[in-house]
């Protein structure tokens, strides 16, 4: 273990906070755990991150980079491709310490989609994990030095000479400003390709220091706001970190519970739902022998938490249930940095968002009703690239507009939908429902189509569609299947703009409108569909198709913009 140099790192908030919390634990106390293989205390996160920095600082232009070893603020950008938790938080802390802002590919990309995100970004350096990902990132450089850019890549150390906490100190000398750019994550525009949320500094810093003993899990990739808040802020709080990989499955996250005193975990809807799958018998019940042992997996809890969509009612009772402790339920976004409005009280209202989370401040459109506004210093400070965008997505008082609508109750917050109703929000994906509308319509066999979204309790909203079929269509009725449209729009859509819900109208059946021809939405829910308010996926209506609410994330994309460019890896 390297003593007595002394390494000093800029005034980044985040880099304040990892050093504080990194003196609360011993050097040699491993405090990261992943299953890529990497077994981490601070000291060696330390050396790592420091030999990153150096090599970025030897390998960037000299141009870009100051007297103080910072990047200028016009080219902060670098992206980074890995697998591992743990190469993630090197590559995250070494930029940060050039004064850089990183941003996280998937380790699906493609190097189409690679070669738009550092143009827009003016990003030449990609930071590059072990194993497949050298290979994708070496074909990604390629691919830009062939259309005339610049790319090079370099590996995100993992093996370097420990460095003790004491000889980390903060340069009180060189201040970077809080509300300066530290993270881009990609999302899904409304038209066109994604856009980039550039996230302060300051984002992930609301944390304290961790009590002994704290351990929490990750099971999500870097490239997502959930994924990147539960690696970054566990490193800032020192608590200790079980990394699942980017493809942690409900088995994973069960196993973790049951081997590890885990006291904190951010659950998805999702991710309750599939757990309880794994615990009840062909009943739908927990066995009885077995209702303490997976009760006690999760004794160290002080509550389920639970984001990322709204959770439903038997989903809510069996973990209550079983567990005997209370669900809180949170609201988040990218665009806000992760959680904004949570409830402090036990949940049992599934429209229940909470209260705004301490230094958050947040407001409704129309007073009591409308639109949820906020304005937030952990909150995105633009698009990349996009000032139009960015000056749209603000108020005049400078309150972030969600899209999202709430009411306002007894000082808590009901999220009541969405306002813009020209959109599918699947999931992180934007789905522009005229553009699918009209996609259907071009198919020989359609010649009657309406798209809508349909609210999901896990997905946000699903994509579906009611088509009548072309009685003069050579193709016969019993082939057309939500499988053969599916297969054949792939022809004119990304994987992401697919419908996952198909009504065939029947002779007789007529798409509910107004007087003045206009399509009644509501109706359509209603009358086609079964539904008034949340898609019954457990049950669905026998007259409708019906694919399911998780997008094949999982597989690498075949074409670019299939997943946006946030896909994983095979």
């Amino acid at each position: 273990m390297t003593i007595g140099e002394l390494h000093r790192f800029p005034h980044d908030p985040v880099l304040v906070k990892l050093l504080h919390a990194s003196k609360n634990r011993p050097d040699s106390a491993i405090v990261i755990h992943d299953i890529c293989g990497y077994e981490k205390s601070y000291s060696q996160l330390f050396g790592d991150v420091i030999r990153t920095r150096n090599e970025l600082r030897m390998q960037l232009p000299s141009s870009i980079i100051d007297e103080h070893g910072i990047l200028h603020q016009e080219t902060p950008y670098i992206p980074v491709l890995t697998r591992s938790g743990y190469e993630f938080l090197v590559a995250f802390f070494a930029i940060r310490a050039i004064g850089g802002a990183c941003i996280p590919f998937g380790s699906g990309i493609l190097p189409e989609e690679a070669s738009h995100f550092l143009s827009i970004t003016k990003a030449t350096c990609i930071l590059v994990g072990s194993n497949d990902c050298i290979e994708r990132a070496a074909k990604i450089a390629a691919f830009i030095n062939s259309q005339g850019g610049t790319a090079f890549t370099l590996p995100i150390s993992h093996d370097a000479e420990p460095i003790r906490a004491s000889n980390v100190d903060i340069d009180e000398g060189v201040q970077l400003a809080p509300d300066g750019p530290g993270m881009v994550l990609f999302t899904s525009g409304t038209t066109g390709l994604p856009k980039g949320a550039i996230l302060p500094r300051n984002c992930f810093t609301n944390v304290s220091l961790a009590k002994p003993g704290e351990a929490c899990i990750n099971y999500r990739p870097g490239h997502w706001i959930g994924g990147a808040r539960t690696l970054i802020m566990p490193m800032l709080s020192g608590k200790e970190l079980y990394i699942l990989g980017e493809k942690g499955s409900a088995k994973e996250v069960l196993n973790a519970f049951r081997t590890h005193r885990i006291t904190q975990a951010a659950f998805t809807p999702t991710l309750l739902r599939n757990m309880r799958e794994l615990l009840i018998n062909s009943d739908g019940q927990v066995p009885n022998e077995k209702r303490d042992e997976y009760a006690s997996w999760f004794k160290a809890l002080d509550g389920l938490k639970c984001s990322a969509g709204m959770i439903d009612h038997s989903t809510l009772k069996f973990w209550t249930d079983l567990t005997g402790l209370h669900m809180y339920i949170g609201y988040s976004a990218t665009e806000l940095g992760g959680l904004t409005i949570a409830t402090r009280d036990p949940v049992t209202t599934i429209s229940l968002i909470g209260s705004p989370i301490p230094n958050i401040k947040v407001k409704l459109s129309e007073g009591n009703t409308g639109e949820i506004l906020v304005k937030s210093p952990f909150m995105l400070i633009g698009y990349v690239g996009e000032d139009d965008l960015t000056r749209a997505a603000f108020d005049e008082e400078g309150y972030y507009k969600t899209g999202d609508l709430a009411e306002l109750r007894n000082g808590q917050y009901y999220f009541t939908g969405r306002k813009n109703h020209d959109f599918a929000f699947f999931r992180f994906f934007r789905i522009p429902l005229q553009k699918v509308e009209q996609s259907l319509l071009d198919l020989p066999y359609i010649s009657e189509a309406c798209v809508l979204a349909i609210p999901d309790h896990e997905a946000k909203e699903l994509c579906a569609a009611t088509i009548r079929l072309d009685a003069m269509s050579s193709v016969p009725a019993p082939e057309i299947s939500l499988v053969r449209i599916r297969s054949d729009l792939i022809q004119s859509l990304p994987m992401y703009m697919l419908p996952a819900i198909l009504r065939i109208l029947k002779d007789g059946e007529e798409i509910p409108r107004n007087i003045s021809g206009k399509v009644v939405k509501a109706a359509v829910r209603r009358e086609l569909f079964a539904t008034t308010d949340w898609w019954p996926h457990s049950n669905p209506p026998a007259e409708v198709e019906y694919w399911g609410n998780m997008p094949p994330i999982f597989e690498a994309a075949t074409r670019p913009w299939d997943w946006c460019g946030v896909q994983r890896a095979d």
